[in-house]
Order: C-alpha cells, then sequence, then structure tokens
C-alpha cells in the first residue's frame, strides 16, 4: 500500500519526497526479516533491524549510504551500539550498491565545476545557517498547522483533501512545471545558478506551500526532498543578496544553495551529522565540509533556542495525542 501510495502520490505531482515511503517501506522489511529469525519484541536486535532497515531506505533514496547510517545513529535510536551500528551500516551499503546498479553511480547532483567557498565566506556561512534555523522552527510549525488544518476535513469524504491537494499543485504546475513533484529539478537548476535572482523569493514562497497542502493532505511522501529544495532556493536567495550588495564577498550565489540545503534539514529534523554528511554525498564536494559544518551548528543552535521540537518528534507526539483521544472517545 505505501508503495503504490507513494507512486501515486509523487508521479502525480506532489511536493513530496520519494525517501518517506522507502524509509517506511525499509523498516517495514526489517521488522519483517526479524520475524523471519524468531527476534523476540523486547530484544534489541528487532529494533536494530527495524532501524537498519529505514537507514537503507534514505540510502536508497539518495545514493548516500553513510547519510543511512548516520540518520540511524542520530535520529532514530539516538545512540551508539555495536549491534545498531553494523546493521545499518552493512544494509545502507548494500542498499546503496543496489541502487547504483539499477540506477546510476553519479550524486544526486554532481556539482564538479563548482568551487569550495573561501574562508572569508564562513562568516557568511553562520548568518545563513541562522536564518536556516529560523526558517526550520516556521516550517516545522506550518507543517503541523497544515496537519491540523486537513483534520477538520475529515468529516467530509476522503477524497475531497485529496482533490483540494491535487487542484492547488495542479494550478501552479500549470503555470510553471518545474515547482510540482519532488523538486529534484528545481534544486538542481538553483545549485548550477540557472534561476535567475528575481524569481528565487516567487519559487521559495510557492514551492514551501505546495509541500504544506501537499504534506498536510496525508499523501504518501517524504518531506527530505521538498525542504532540501527549499533550502536551495533560501540560500540561493541569501546568496544573491549578499551579491548584490558586496559582489566580492559572495561572487558566486549558487554556493550558499549547498549550504542552505544542509542548514534547513538540520533545522528541521535537528540531526546535524545527518544534513552534513547526506549534502556531501548529494553534491560530492568533499571540501564543502567546513562551510557546511558552520552553517549546520549556527541553524542547530537557533532552532534548539527557539525551544522548537524535531519535525519527527513533533509528528510522534501529535500522533500519540490523536489516539489518545480516539481511546477516550471510544
Amino acid at each position: 500500500m505505501k508503495f503504490f501510495a507513494g507512486v501515486a502520490g509523487i508521479g502525480g505531482g506532489l511536493a513530496l519526497g520519494r525517501e518517506g515511503p522507502t524509509i517506511q517501506m525499509g523498516g517495514a522489511t526489517g521488522l519483517m526479516v526479524s520475524e523471519w529469525f524468531k527476534v523476540k519484541p523486547g530484544e534489541g536486535e528487532r529494533k536494530a533491524l527495524i532501524s537498519a532497515g529505514a537507514g537503507a531506505g534514505l540510502a536508497a533514496a539518495f545514493n548516500a549510504p553513510l547519510a543511512g547510517v548516520m540518520f540511524v545513529l542520530e535520529e532514530l535510536q539516538g545512540s551508539f551500539t555495536p549491534v545498531v551500528f553494523v546493521a545499518a551500516f552493512l544494509a545502507s551499503v548494500v542498499a546503496d550498491i543496489v541502487g547504483r546498479v539499477l540506477t546510476g553511480e553519479m550524486p544526486v547532483f554532481a556539482l564538479k565545476s563548482m568551487a569550495a567557498p573561501a574562508m572569508s565566506a564562513l562568516p557568511l556561512a553562520l548568518i545563513l545557517g541562522a536564518i536556516a534555523g529560523l526558517g526550520g522552527v516556521i516550517f516545522n510549525r506550518c507543517l503541523l498547522a497544515s496537519l491540523d488544518w486537513f483534520d477538520r476535513l475529515r468529516r467530509w469524504p476522503g477524497w475531497v483533501p485529496g482533490v483540494l491537494a491535487g487542484a492547488v499543485v495542479g494550478i501552479a504546475s500549470g503555470l510553471y512545471p518545474g515547482v510540482a513533484g519532488s523538486g529534484g529539478v528545481l534544486a538542481e537548476r538553483a545549485l548550477i545558478g540557472e534561476i535567475a535572482l528575481r524569481w528565487v523569493p516567487l519559487l521559495l514562497l510557492v514551492r514551501f506551500m505546495l509541500t504544506m497542502v501537499s504534506y498536510g493532505s496525508g499523501a504518501a511522501g517524504g518531506i527530505f526532498a521538498p525542504l532540501l529544495v527549499i533550502g536551495a532556493l533560501g540560500g540561493l536567495a541569501t546568496g544573491g543578496a549578499v551579491n548584490a550588495v558586496w559582489p566580492a564577498l559572495a561572487p558566486h550565489p549558487e554556493i550558499f544553495a549547498v549550504l542552505g540545503m544542509g542548514a534547513l534539514l538540520t533545522a528541521i529534523v535537528r540531526a546535524p551529522l545527518t544534513g552534513i554528511v547526506l549534502m556531501v554525498e548529494l553534491t560530492g564536494k568533499y571540501d564543502f565540509m567546513l562551510p557546511l559544518l558552520v552553517s549546520c551548528l549556527a541553524a542547530y543552535g537557533v532552532a534548539e533556542g527557539l525551544k522548537n521540537a524535531p519535525i519527527y518528534e513533533a509528528l510522534r507526539e501529535r500522533a500519540n495525542r490523536q489516539a489518545g483521544k480516539t481511546k477516550q472517545s471510544d
């Protein structure tokens, strides 16, 4: 069901990412394997297999095995144990190998000609990270609000939220086709500087709204890919603004699109290591490590300082509250 729902939603143009269904299907596969081998529910091995399957799903979606491992250790488990590390490492590497054999060996965004930011750009990376931290808080609150808004439509027939989301995305994609879907083409154009800077704020706003509508409707899909697109557009807008005021300080605004992607992911998910490693693997630019560290840690600090819960923790708490209300009503 998750597979076909993901294909229908993402293939239909909703602003969602394929990593959502692949992570969930990977976790379900890990649970299935644990049942095959008669692993007891209370043992750590079952949780390790579920987490490893989820990490493999992320690795397969982005051709990023190290990010899959970091996601398991940093987000799903929150601790490092040999069993979890070995399981996540093996599953993510195998998933990446299979994915590369079937779809190609290049990074998702191959930025061979992009020069690494100079040391003078580190203060800008810090500022961009702070802006992304604030943007991550806004993203999280708006996403929860969109879920609450669509919940009010549940008293109507089940197809109504889908029709509303499809209509909004369809109109937007009719006006500008590249703004719909997972957004890979839009992010790639931002990373290579092919988007006119005057259009970036509008595209950023539209893409943000489409993500809220698509995810709030309850369609099967993830937020990793959509937030990376928003981060790329936000980073490009920041770099373009600096370039307009002080061209020598930011001669290549598209460089900040890479930093914006990692920083916004860190602020939303609150997993800085995953954000840094994922961006390095997505772009193949290992010389971006230092500015990514600066921007991601700044984003993490701002989001933590504003006392905003990570998005997956907030979604889990919301699901628990809804489950509690359902039990009380029963």
